[in-house]
């Protein structure tokens, strides 16, 4: 199974994605993890993150379509754009998307307390989600993989509303 999810920093998308893995036993490869991992050694990713602005296209799609050798995996924030969502070598079998307010994703990102959240580069992600993101649901939309979750919701009862999804 191929599952991509989405929303916002701070939707849940990490939290969902690992209660997904173990239960369908899938590869969990998660974007922005890697990314923080590579910040500590690369002063131009490190720069993105603490203005928190998107790592380039170019970069990020070289390094997904690398990890992705077979099936059976989950995308944990990509794609992040248009351009991310064609470079992909596959087709998705589903794709969740955690809608979120802004009000819950900055409180969220707040209480979290990781070196890149605070107010400011919290506001520069959430505008450059509903600008260059929010576009890949619609391309999802489209093609009719995506399912659409209420992410304001308590994580378990968006994890009972993904279960569900899951059954189908």
């Amino acid at each position: 199974m191929k599952i991509i999810i989405l929303g916002p920093t701070g939707s849940g998308k990490g939290t969902q994605s690992n209660f997904i893995c173990k239960l369908l036993k899938l590869r969990h490869i998660e974007t922005g993890k890697i990314f923080r991992k590579e910040a500590k050694k690369n002063k131009f990713i490190k720069k993105l993150l603490n203005e928190g602005k998107l790592i380039p296209d170019n970069i990020t799609i070289k390094i997904v379509n690398k990890l992705i050798k077979k099936d059976n995996f989950i995308l944990d924030g990509f794609p992040r754009t248009l351009k991310q969502a064609k470079a992909l070598k596959f087709g998705p079998d589903l794709v969740l998307f955690l809608k979120v307010d802004k009000k819950h994703i900055i409180r969220r990102l707040l209480l979290r307390k990781r070196f890149d959240d605070n107010r400011r580069n919290i506001e520069e992600r959430y505008r450059i989600y509903l600008k260059k993101t929010f576009p890949v649901v619609n391309y999802y939309k489209k093609m009719k993989v995506l399912k659409t979750i209420d992410g304001n919701l308590s994580i378990k009862e968006v994890w009972k509303e993904i279960k569900e999804i899951l059954k189908d």
